[in-house]
């Protein structure tokens, strides 16, 4: 066959470089997902990626869904018709909602993703061939090809028609493994017996390119005017425009090509991959590596799957899925080779110290290194390589100073490029203690050499003389860290607290056990550097601590989401003030803008989770460098890329009481539940391949919840009790680097009220409750009508009743009133007649007084006189009033009555004194009391006084208390003997007598003068 010469130079230069293939490697960092995800066989024979981001996996044992986390397997079970048809699968394809699946002894069949359901491409198969298939091949977005065995079947989606072609005969088993389009309507297709065949989709003819000798091709991938070609003798490429063939560029039996980008791809085979590079035909051999650090070489890649996230997935054989991120690998990891260490044997690396060279110098646990960066060579020193170089300095002079554990301070001589010594040697004039964990270039030629136990002690580089320096008059050990600060601050980092020398004198001591507002998170500090805003930040062994040297206050922070670890071991500051720490679980960066963190771990590419103490150095270039248990890592914290991509979240099954209700969740908008349905699980899933341990979610139900959930890794929420109604289940979800997007997947719940609660019910009682009023209404108002009539008629006739008693009565008032005022009119007489007998009578006693010298006659007389006067007076008052009486008007106008009958102005023998509480309105015997009054005041008249004076006086008070009317009469005469009164008058037991008639009381007191006090009953 023809070659150009162009294309013959080209092929003896890739032959003459494929020879060297074997020393050029690449190592690509890769998770692998096998049976500790829920991998059931890890032969990855097939895969395919759906338009959810769903990764689907063909084994020999089943179907897999993966989401990042774990496998979902689809098993047959010969009992269940809705299952996959077989489980031996060989070739998947996703287009739109449908998995197409080769399958072993099944031919082609499908999975309806939204339907959750299967199906099978033929139900039955006349041609056993066509039950054997191996590939799912997609043409152009209507046509796919279906390779089975000896034949193809070109399915149109869109109509749903097949049509079935043989291929050509061959001796074994013949099947399609590849397609790629060269023309318009024109295909090649790989087989495994008959070479390349050539078939126009329009004409559905087929032949053989007949120049391309081998027969058992794979792989096709087309750049350009060249076509790739993998087959059983190698690689070989064809020139579409003239029609030749190169050479085998790479002498391996290959299975498969995969478009790594637009400069490279991947070459599989059964020894393992490669790196083919387009331009300059180079080829590297890869090597996987995982998260444990296992190495794969020659493993067999079935297929390569990428999406447009940066993920790449590889089926293998026998090994299971391996996966890669170009967003992994952000850092450069260095392991420590020495000549005299194993491979197994870990060299932990602790400072760093680099001039403006391509030499960096760090501390290790096998002594001082220095290490070629170009070159990537390492060379061990003897001084000191059985103990830990822990410290780096450079004085004044250029001169290169290291410490260590256990051996001293050493000396670095460029000329003999080795190291001088000095130990503690017993004497005064040495280093007080062989653990050098700081030295501090100090002026004048002096060195601080801070150590474990023996204090700060200040060398002369000079005269090599050693002198204490105390720290406030005392000895400081453990000064692990120093920070000569902008402002020439000197910060010593110790176990006890943080020490400040200003001006040449210690002013300040920084505690955890300070003031609140300028307190460290810790005492035990580690690392100190200062921002580019003059921010001291103090790295501790419980957090980090921000300290304002003007003010003296302190931020802390401890542990939380992008800061797990809070044991700070090196602190280094970028040019965006982001504030980069070593800890013992990977690096964690602060962005002092927001006061975010975020985390990076081993999976990123980082040499360990665990970091070294003082094992972190930034370069004049900006390089930072931290070392770790297991080498170091190098890098500029402009060129880390984070994950941009920010996933979708997907619920992906719910549990009704622990199980699973099997509803297709996964494409469902809304749920609907019995009220009896109240324990809910909801398991969801965002698709973030990368580091997925790493991405954070949120969830809140609306209507339930008022909140947002914190942010946590769990991907599950259950809640019970929901009352009926509707809820909104929403979740959200970061990437791996923390970062959240405003796509929120949410989820509509309807909880069923049970049927007393539903509307329906409730509106049929509702208007059951309305029939029964209006029914009640229509009844009440009818039997109203009834009695209404009825009413009226009872009504009416005892109006008419009540009209003939009402003129009856009338009749009758009429006579009673005429009685009533004959009455009056017989009372007024008789009252008149009483009135002029008693004044007849009085009339009478009077002219019989006139008469008779006999004095004490004459009282007698007078006294029946004035009984018969008050008498009279009381009739009249009855006349003129009711039954009530109003007590202090009557007892007024009784006893100015009486005075006047008893003296007049030449016989007066006292002053009356009345104290009358107005309005005693009561019911009471007014003739009775008006007979006690007479012969109270008649007793004080005979009896009290012998003549006049001014000063005597009769007091007569009238009150009413609780119901009670008191009636009191007092006199300050000289009193009198109740005996003497009863000899000569019955006037005091008719006093007695009368009150007790009124059911009242009477007591008597004489001792000084004469008091009545009365109490008699008052009702109204």
């Amino acid at each position: 066959m023809p070659i150009a010469l162009p294309n013959l130079l080209l092929v003896l230069f890739l032959l003459c470089y494929a020879k060297s293939i074997a020393q050029d490697t690449e190592v690509v960092q890769i998770n692998r997902l096998g049976q500790e995800a829920g991998l059931l066989q890890l032969n990855a024979q097939a895969l395919t990626q759906d338009s959810l981001g769903y990764l689907w996996i063909g084994t020999e044992d089943g179907l897999h869904r993966f989401n990042g986390y774990s496998f979902k397997p689809y098993l047959a079970h010969a009992k269940d018709s809705t299952s996959i048809p077989d489980d031996h699968i060989r070739g998947l394809l996703s287009v739109n909602d449908t998995l197409w699946i080769a399958t072993n002894s099944k031919g082609i069949a499908g999975y309806k993703r939204s339907e959750n359901r299967f199906f099978n491409l033929y139900e039955t198969y006349e041609n056993s061939d066509l039950a054997i298939a191996y590939k799912i091949l997609k043409l152009d977005e209507q046509t796919l090809l279906f390779s089975t065995r000896n034949h193809i079947i070109i399915f149109d989606r869109k109509s749903k028609a097949k049509q079935v072609f043989k291929l050509p005969k061959t001796n074994k088993e013949n099947f399609v493994t590849d397609v790629v389009k060269v023309s318009k309507n024109t295909y090649w297709l790989a087989t495994t017996q008959s070479g390349i065949l050539i078939f126009n989709l329009l004409t559905k003819e087929k032949s053989l390119l007949e120049n391309f000798e081998d027969h058992s091709v794979y792989s096709f991938l087309k750049n350009g005017d060249i076509v790739y070609i993998a087959s059983g003798k190698g690689l070989q490429t064809y020139n579409l425009k003239d029609g030749t063939v190169s050479g085998i560029l790479l002498d391996v039996p290959l299975r498969s090509l995969f478009r790594k980008n637009e400069k490279s791809c991947y070459i599989a085979s059964n020894q393992g991959t490669y790196l083919f590079t387009f331009s300059t035909g180079a080829i590297k051999k890869i090597i996987f590596k995982d998260q444990q650090s296992k190495v794969y070489e020659n493993v067999h890649i079935e297929q390569f799957v990428k999406d447009n996230k940066g993920n790449l997935w590889m089926g293998t054989a026998g090994e299971g899925v391996f996966h890669s991120n170009v967003y992994q690998d952000k850092f450069a990891s260095v392991k420590v080779t020495l000549p005299t260490k194993k491979d197994d044997q870990r060299i932990s690396v602790f400072p760093f110290y680099k001039r403006n060279d391509s030499i960096l110098w760090m501390g290790t646990t096998r002594g001082t290194l220095k290490y070629n960066l170009k070159k990537q060579t390492f060379k061990q020193y003897q001084t000191g390589k059985n103990g830990i170089t822990y410290c780096f300095a450079e004085d004044e002079d250029g001169t290169l100073w290291t410490g260590g554990i256990y051996d001293g301070l050493m000396k670095y001589n460029p000329k003999s490029d080795t190291f001088e010594q000095w130990l503690h040697n017993g004497t005064k004039n040495s280093l007080p203690d062989n653990e050098v964990l700081t030295i501090i270039p100090m002026e004048n030629h002096k060195l601080w050499l801070c150590t474990w136990s023996g204090g700060i002690s200040e060398f002369n580089t000079k005269t090599e003389t050693f002198t204490p320096v105390l720290i406030n008059g005392k000895q400081l050990n453990r000064v692990r860290v120093y920070l000569k600060d902008s402002k020439e601050n000197l910060w010593l980092g110790t176990d006890q607290g943080l020490y400040k020398l200003s001006n040449g004198k210690w002013v300040q001591t920084y505690l955890q056990s300070n003031t609140e507002k300028s307190q460290l998170t810790n005492d035990r500090v580690f690392a100190l550097n200062e921002d580019q805003k003059g921010m001291i930040w103090i790295g501790t062994s419980a957090g980090l601590t921000k300290l304002n040297p003007k003010t003296d206050e302190t931020t802390l922070y401890y542990k939380q989401k992008g800061f797990p670890n809070d044991f700070v071991y090196t602190i280094l500051i970028d040019d965006n003030c982001h504030i980069w720490m070593s800890t013992n679980y990977g690096l964690s960066v602060l962005n002092t803008s927001d006061n975010t963190f975020k985390n990076y771990t081993e999976k990123d590419g980082l040499q360990d989770n665990e970091f070294n103490g003082k094992s972190g150095f930034k370069d004049d270039d900006g390089t930072f460098y931290f070392g770790g248990i297991n080498g170091f890592n190098s890098f500029d914290p402009e060129n880390i890329v984070d994950n941009p991509y920010l996933p979708n979240v997907y619920v992906e099954s719910v549990e009704l009481f622990n199980k699973p209700i099997d509803r297709n969740e996964l494409f469902k908008d809304s749920l609907r539940f019995e009220s009896s349905e109240n324990v809910l699980t909801f398991n969801f899933a965002a698709l973030n391949y990368l580091n997925p341990q790493k991405v954070s979610y949120q969830y809140k139900l609306k209507n339930f919840d008022k909140n947002w959930s914190p942010p946590s890794g769990k991907r599950s929420v259950t809640y019970t009790n929901l009352n009926p109604g509707k809820y909104t289940l929403k979740i959200k979800a970061s990437n791996d680097a923390g970062v959240w997007g405003d796509t929120v997947k949410t989820l509509r719940l309807i909880v069923v009220p049970p049927w007393y609660q539903t509307t329906v019910f409730k509106v049929a009682v509702v208007s059951f409750l309305i029939f029964v009023v209006i029914a009640f209404y229509l009844y009440q108002t009818r039997k109203l009508k009834r009695d209404k009539l009825k009413l009226e008629h009872t009504v009416y006739e005892r109006t008419q009743d009540l009209i003939h008693k009402n003129e009856d009565l009338k009749a009758y008032n009429e006579v009673i009133l005429k009685q009533r005022n004959n009455i009056e009119f017989l009372m007024k007489e008789l009252s008149h007649r009483v009135k002029n007998n008693l004044q007849i009578v009085s009339s009478l006693l009077n002219i019989q007084t006139n008469s008779i010298k006999d004095e004490h006659s004459k009282e007698i007389l007078t006294i029946a006189k004035n009984r018969i006067l008050a008498i009279s007076y009381v009739q009249a008052e009855l006349s003129s009033k009711t039954d009530e009486v109003n007590m202090g008007a009557f007892i007024e106008n009784f006893t100015t009555k009486i005075m006047e009958t008893l003296t007049d102005e030449h016989s007066a023998k006292f002053e009356l004194e009345l104290d009358l509480q107005k309005n005693i309105i009561c019911k009471i015997n007014i003739t009775l009391v008006g007979l006690i009054l007479n012969e109270l005041i008649t007793n004080t008249f005979k009896y009290a006084f012998r003549q006049y004076k001014p000063q005597h006086l009769l007091s007569i008070s009238c009150k009413q208390t609780a119901g009670m009317v008191i009636i009191t009469i007092k006199d300050n005469g000289k009193g009198y003997s109740a005996e003497a009164i009863k000899r000569d008058s019955l006037g005091l037991d008719m006093v007695n007598e009368m009150v007790h008639q009124l059911n009242g009381t009477i007591a008597t007191d004489s001792s000084n003068g004469v008091v009545n006090k009365i109490e008699i009953p008052c009702t109204s």
